[in-house]
């Protein structure tokens, strides 16, 4: 049986749909994936062991009408990409996770059965469903979750694990970094990442910035990820594949966005990848201050701004009105 995943061309949403995948290998042995996505997602979703048919097309242009010069080009290039991946007029089922216009118009172009999403609390479901199936998924279930839950009512099989498998192989590398750092995916000011950046300085914590030398390919990415003791991120690429990895550190996250876009690591973590979305733990100075404590095993003296230390001062120490 095969299954073709429409996906927007975003590596940071690549990872979440891996557990997914998995779970449906289990369910229905023998079960094969095709995905449809742009250049950028493509490297990713190859990582996956159940992907044997990868289409790279800009599926942006999808969306020009027919009737449009335009449209007749695009048109001609996707009927040469399914003369050259056979494999998807094998599949019975297209699946979009996501229900942009780009995934949907994707999905227009296929024979087979059409499986799409509706956000209920976003208003009233359409009348005329754009697809042959579309399943309610509400906007507060875990994006993860959402596309197992999705998976398993379109193929008819049960979760029995909430905990989720992503299905990479991981080798074992010697840890050379204390810390891998994607400072570009916190959620803070300029300041703020200069100030992080400063503390790891002085505390004399090895680092791999991957903003300064970014990796090269996917396999690269793995590889420094697996070779650093824990990692500082956000929620983002960085951030899903050390949970994937079951590699330890923070994950900054907009307020707020931890229950329902945070990342979830996998049962293989000896220690979590924690989210944090909220004060005090979501301001710059407690998220470094608290990775260097753990580095140095609470050697390192902490540096926290005066108000904060002023503040703490005037609390009694049990946590209790006096």
């Amino acid at each position: 049986m095969r299954i073709a995943i429409v996906a927007p061309d975003l590596p940071d949403e690549v990872i979440p749909t891996f557990p997914a995948l998995t779970d449906a290998v289990r369910a229905r042995p023998g079960l094969a994936f095709s995905v449809i996505t742009g250049p950028k997602a493509a490297a990713w979703f190859r990582r996956h062991p159940a992907v044997d048919d990868v289409v790279t097309f800009d599926i942006d242009q999808l969306t020009a009408s027919r009737w449009t010069p335009k449209g007749w080009r695009v048109s001609r290039a996707w009927k040469e990409i399914v003369r050259d991946h056979p494999q998807l007029n094998e599949a019975e089922y297209v699946i979009d996770p996501y229900g942009e216009a780009e995934t949907l118009a994707v999905t227009k172009r296929f024979d087979a059965t059409s499986v799409g999403v509706a956000r209920p609390s976003k208003g009233k479901m359409p009348t005329r469903q754009p697809y042959n199936s579309q399943y309610p998924i509400p906007d507060d279930l875990h994006r993860v979750q959402a596309v197992r839950v999705l998976l398993a009512a379109v193929l008819e099989y049960s979760l029995h694990d909430l905990n989720p498998d992503y299905g990479l192989s991981i080798e074992a590398e010697p840890v050379v970094t204390d810390l891998l750092i994607d400072l570009d995916a916190l959620p803070f000011e300029s300041d703020s990442v200069e100030l992080i950046r400063r503390r790891l300085d002085e505390t004399g914590v090895s680092i791999d910035d991957v903003d300064a030398e970014p990796p090269q390919d996917a396999a690269e990415w793995q590889r420094r990820l697996t070779q650093s003791r824990y990692v500082l991120t956000g929620n983002n690429l960085t951030g899903w594949l050390a949970a994937a990895l079951g590699i330890p550190g923070v994950c900054v996250c907009p307020p707020d966005e931890a229950k329902t876009r945070g990342v979830i690591t996998t049962r293989r973590s000896k220690q979590k990848l924690i989210n944090v979305d909220h004060p005090p733990m979501n301001q710059p100075e407690i998220v470094v201050e608290s990775i260097i404590q753990v580095i140095t095993h609470g050697e390192a003296p902490i540096e926290l701004p005066e108000e904060t230390t002023a503040a703490n001062e005037d609390e009694p120490v049990d946590g209790r009105d006096e």
